[in-house]
């Protein structure tokens, strides 16, 4: 188990602006960085990071928290897997708490660490004397090198029905986790299990962050009914339509380049990242798919296709285009001639060769669409024309940004011979245009209504929670309030009590540790209430409780007395607004008091009442005074 302080050290240590671009493009907006959701659809950014607080909160889902929360609603893993990531991102050591986990118990077992071990056992067996034909296949015949291997961690299934079963026994993994991440099936008729992939050249489908995911199988077999490429099935932490292959090494060189390289198989990814092209991915046995898409757009507005140059490919690509141009991005195409794909491409040619192919080929969308249309005779006939006119302006009307459309409609003008008005008129006269925007817009409405409402908060108590939270980071001296005066703080919202609770007992488990205090970043991701911690990320997020602190030349200082100050304001409100209303309950049962023996009960009780509100105001000011004098 890591300890806290360990889990401090690898908090403080990691730069979440830094970690969340692997997943969204952020762009600077004063103090904060902003982004487009990556938990809902959206076109207006609601996703805001602060690099001075280190969290997160998406004001559309209503999601919020620091690296190690953002990490597990990102790559599906646990607590402690995220602190374990968070780790190796920043090279923060943690070898001497979690040794021994490529074996661990059935109770530490999880979903990734047993793809995790499964991907280690291939490996494994693709480097020994039994791996022999699969090494054989990969250097001989398809010419990877033993980095390329190792860097993407291929392996070899052997063409038996229970080798990992076997192994997995012996290791003590639980058969559950073997079943539930597909790597082996079980059949409930016989109520057997075997492995789900054998005879096959294995490839690790890694998460952005580098977790495996998932698993992709080239069979070696001869068997003509096998089928040639075999995937994970689709589990909890495996959907192929949300998973680019490659794109955990691709990720960097595709933001520094500003273009993305999309190829169909694992073998061109491959084949690219060797020849040091290493902003190639591919879509994970499927066809594009708008999840992918939106996954690209993190890193670049521009996506090179390079497909297959078959009828397949050719079709494949039509299709994509609609999906990156409706997600904002902005295709190109270099059609490869027929019978080449991209990795036998730049092993004849070498990487200046399929680069120098590539840049003479490369063509904007609407071209490879008129070429595509032009070559089957679609521009000789008027009916055919008019069919390939609609299928392109179907994918203009896609385009959201409006001068860019405006563009492609001045392009299409010039190449087709239609002026701009009449392709505008045809455009908003085609039901199937219309049926898209629909249901772009559905979509977004659905996205919308999906997302969290955001908690009911009295200012009162959200002021109170904000000043106890923001407080932390000047001590423990409010925290140390709250915890002796615990009984007088009633809050009537369920999530800012569990907030409050939370604290005071964390504050509590600190005061054996001398000069310990709360690290309130760090703190968010162990508040177990999701809606809670979402709530303490947004009041953390939104600007201080008194907005003069950043004109405070005695900065730190002033900003604490200020955050103390507003909190104990609360704090007397919140203790004299529960006599209020204690007050109002007794008045309204006085008003219709049935005798006159109740009315006297209620009246003495309504004075006792005034009485102890006076007291407690006295108190309290007292208090207040005391301790702002004192700092």
């Amino acid at each position: 188990m890591i300890p806290q302080n360990k889990i401090d050290e690898i908090r403080e240590s990691c730069d979440i602006v830094d970690v969340i671009s692997d997943y969204v493009k952020l762009r600077p907006s004063g103090r904060n960085f902003k982004a487009l959701s990556p938990f809902t659809k959206e076109k207006t950014p609601s996703f805001v990071v602060s690099p001075d607080k280190q969290i997160y909160k998406c004001f559309s889902s209503g999601k919020g928290g620091n690296v190690f929360t953002f990490i597990m609603e990102m790559e599906k893993v646990s607590f402690p897997e995220a602190v374990e990531i968070s780790a190796k991102r920043c090279g923060v050591d943690i070898s001497n708490y979690v040794k021994g986990t490529a074996t661990p118990g059935p109770a530490e077992q999880t979903s990734h660490e047993t793809l995790k071990w499964a991907a280690r056992l291939f490996n494994r067996l693709l480097n020994s004397s039994d791996g022999k034909a699969g090494l054989g296949y990969l250097v001989t015949k398809r010419g990877l090198t033993p980095k390329t291997i190792t860097t993407f961690g291929l392996g070899f299934a052997p063409d038996q029905w229970e080798y990992l079963l076997s192994h997995a026994k012996r290791s003590k993994i639980p058969l559950e986790h073997l079943v539930s991440t597909g790597l082996v099936y079980h059949n409930p008729k016989k109520n057997s299990y075997y492995d789900y992939f054998r005879n096959r050249i294995m490839f690790p489908i890694f998460s952005i962050g580098g977790q495996v995911i998932g698993f992709g199988g080239r069979t070696l077999s001869s068997d003509k009914n096998a089928p040639k490429y075999l995937n994970s099935p689709e589990n909890r932490v495996f959907d192929k339509s949300k998973v680019l292959y490659g794109l955990h090494a691709a990720k960097e060189t595709i933001r520094k380049e500003a273009l993305a390289i999309l190829v169909e198989g694992y073998m061109d990814v491959l084949a690219l990242h060797q020849a040091d092209l290493c902003n190639a991915v591919a879509s994970c046995g499927t066809a594009l798919t708008r999840e992918q898409a939106k996954i690209l757009r993190r890193y670049t507005e521009d996506v090179l296709f390079v497909y297959d140059g078959d009828e397949a490919g050719i079709k494949s690509m039509l299709s994509g285009i609609d999906i990156l141009v409706g997600s904002g991005l902005t295709p190109w195409i270099a059609s490869l001639p027929k019978g080449e794909d991209p990795d036998s491409l730049i092993r004849k040619k070498g990487k200046e060769g399929f680069l120098q192919f590539v840049e003479s080929s490369r063509e904007s969308f609407t071209d490879f669409q008129i070429s595509f249309y032009r070559k089957l005779g679609f521009f000789e006939q008027p009916e055919k024309k008019s069919q390939a006119v609609h299928e392109m302006l179907k994918t203009v009307a896609l385009v959201p940004d409006t001068i860019r459309k405006e563009f492609y409609l001045q392009k299409l003008e010039q190449k087709v011979g239609i002026s701009v008005p009449v392709l505008k008129k045809i455009m908003a006269e085609d039901k199937s245009v219309k049926r898209l925007l629909k249901r772009s817009e559905n979509e977004k409405e659905a996205a919308d209504k999906s997302t969290v409402n955001k908690t009911s908060l009295s200012v009162l108590e959200k002021t109170f929670i904000k000043a106890l939270l923001e407080s932390t980071w000047y001590g423990n001296e409010v925290l140390e309030f709250c915890a002796s005066h615990e009984a007088l703080l009633k809050l009537s919202n369920p999530l800012a009590t569990h907030i409050l609770q939370h604290l005071v007992e964390r504050y509590r488990e600190k005061q054996s540790v001398p000069d310990s205090y709360l690290d309130i970043t760090t703190e968010i991701s162990s508040i177990s209430l999701p809606e809670a911690r979402d709530l303490a990320s947004g009041l953390l997020i939104d600007p201080p409780v008194s907005n003069r602190w950043y004109e405070s030349f005695d900065e730190k200082q002033q900003k604490a007395k200020r955050c103390l100050t507003a909190f104990l304001d609360s704090v007397r409100s919140l203790i004299l607004e529960n006599f209020r209303e204690k007050r109002k309950r007794v008045t309204e049962k006085l008003r219709t008091a049935p005798d006159l023996d109740t009315e006297k009960k209620l009246a003495a009780e309504l004075n006792i009442l005034r009485k102890e509100e006076q007291t407690t105001e006295a108190e309290v000011n007292k208090m207040i005074k005391i301790i702002l004098q004192s700092h």
